[in-house]
């Protein structure tokens, strides 16, 4: 089947445009994986660094198992880790520490510079390195497990937490030839220490200035891995190659917030609703396509409940359909809860300890707007079809016409700027011919013919 060529449309610029976009936003996708899996690249012997002073949460576990995976594979003699954290969620903790117990290359976790903190799940991160080291001024501890709110876990799920983290840190400091009561009661008691209690009582291995008094100390010294393999240090002038977040790293900064997710995912659903109410307006629903790839791309690492994404997408379906039935704004209503509750169990059923959540009243308020977005579509939707057929034939009922040739009883006149064979309205009744330039109204239409009835002069 072949078109009719004409002149672009304002809807075809709207078009090419959001083609366009969704190019662009694929070769930053496709930038952003190549520089992901590009690693840093150094010539001869070096000791990497990161710095890790951000929560610790999925974003930021990629980052650091991205960092661990650059040492691995550009022949890095060790990697500091410089450490500044308060915390953050269980599984996001958890991860990091098996990237850092599988390295082959050996990890020094350096909590700095001073008045820098190794808090809740950073105390994990910091005594997961074969070798933990403290700034001055600098605490470590508080490892007490919490829920996503900060509120306390109920006593029966809280012991269990606690019963497995405190295996798992009784492993790690045996491993590392450390104390481990000390390490056991940063999760029994939340238990804190300074850089000084836990230097002195075998917490962490030793403690340093600065970067440089670092590498002195560590020059010559023996590591015991995870592993069980003995790695001797040498990094006596040696250059130090730092590890900066990468795009993708960067990018995933942003767009795993969960709070940020869900007000993607409330762009998409309003732009496809209005595509939904005004089929054929291209740039809404072009967009709003975009967003939800963009929303289902950060949901898939926050390890959501999808049941609750069904509600969410049913919530625009609703929408749309109120739009289209007459139903009084009940779909409307049903549209609404259906999107708390969605949301709800989306992004807070599967969320662990200490992760990071989408506050009720963020989803309660947001709600409440998408409400008065549905409720002025659905106004001016139930206005257009109030109004009176304004177009086509029918929309002639009504209108006033010119007589261009006498109708007597049929001639023809001008409506609307189109010229139309009618008829008076009473044609079996003898009358005098209606006169070239009076005016008359349309009262209806037979086929091709008007039916009018003269206005009274």
């Amino acid at each position: 089947m072949r078109f009719p060529a004409g002149r672009p449309t304002m809807r075809t610029h709207a078009a090419r445009g959001a083609l366009l976009l969704t190019l662009a936003m694929l070769a930053a996708l496709s930038l952003s994986a190549a520089l992901a899996g590009r690693s840093a690249r150094a010539d001869g012997s070096h000791v990497d660094t990161v710095t890790f002073a951000r929560d610790v949460d999925p974003a930021s576990a990629r980052f650091l198992d991205d960092a661990i995976a650059t040492a691995s594979s550009d022949g890095a003699t060790a990697l500091i880790i410089t450490i500044d954290t308060p915390g953050g969620d269980l599984d996001s903790m958890k991860d990091i520490v098996q990237h850092e117990l599988a390295s082959a290359v050996p990890i020094i976790t350096y909590v700095a510079p001073q008045g820098a903190r190794a808090g809740s799940a950073g105390t994990f991160v910091t005594l997961a390195a074969p070798l933990a080291v403290m700034a001055p001024n600098t605490r470590i501890g508080a490892a007490s497990p919490i829920d996503s709110t900060g509120a306390d876990i109920p006593s029966t799920l809280d012991r269990k937490l606690k019963n497995d983290l405190e295996a798992q840190m009784r492993a790690m400091q045996t491993t590392f030839n450390r104390n481990v009561p000390l390490a056991v009661n940063t999760i029994e008691t939340a238990a804190s220490y300074d850089d000084q209690e836990a230097i002195s009582q075998g917490l962490v291995n030793f403690g340093a200035t600065t970067q440089e008094d670092l590498l002195q100390k560590l020059d010559g010294m023996s590591v015991t891995l995870a592993n069980g393999s003995n790695v001797t240090l040498h990094t006596a002038g040696l250059p130090v190659q730092t590890i900066d977040p990468t795009l993708a790293n960067q990018l995933e900064a942003i767009f795993l917030d969960p709070t940020l997710l869900f007000i993607l995912f409330i762009i998409a659903a309003i732009c496809i609703y209005l595509e939904l109410a005004h089929p054929g307006a291209i740039v809404p629903g072009t967009i709003g396509a975009i967003v939800l790839v963009i929303f289902l791309f950060g949901s898939g690492f926050l390890n959501p409940n999808w049941a609750g994404l069904v509600l969410m997408l049913l919530a625009i379906v609703l929408l749309a359909i109120d739009v289209r039935v007459p139903t009084h704004g009940v779909l409307t209503v049903g549209a609404l809860i259906s999107l708390i509750a969605g949301s709800l169990i989306f992004f807070d059923s599967n969320a662990g300890p200490g992760a990071q959540t989408v506050s009720p009243i963020v989803i309660g308020a947001t709600a409440v707007g998408v409400g008065l977005v549905s409720l002025l579509v659905i106004s001016f939707a139930v206005r257009s079809h109030r109004m009176p057929v304004g177009t086509g034939s029918e929309g002639l009922v009504g209108a006033e016409a010119t007589v261009t040739i006498p109708l007597a009883p049929e001639g023809r006149v001008r409506v609307m700027g189109e010229d139309w064979a009618a008829r008076v309205a009473t044609p079996g009744t003898p009358q005098p011919p209606v006169a070239v330039g009076q005016q008359v109204r349309v009262k209806g239409r037979d086929g091709l013919l008007l039916i009018v009835e003269p206005l009274p002069k």
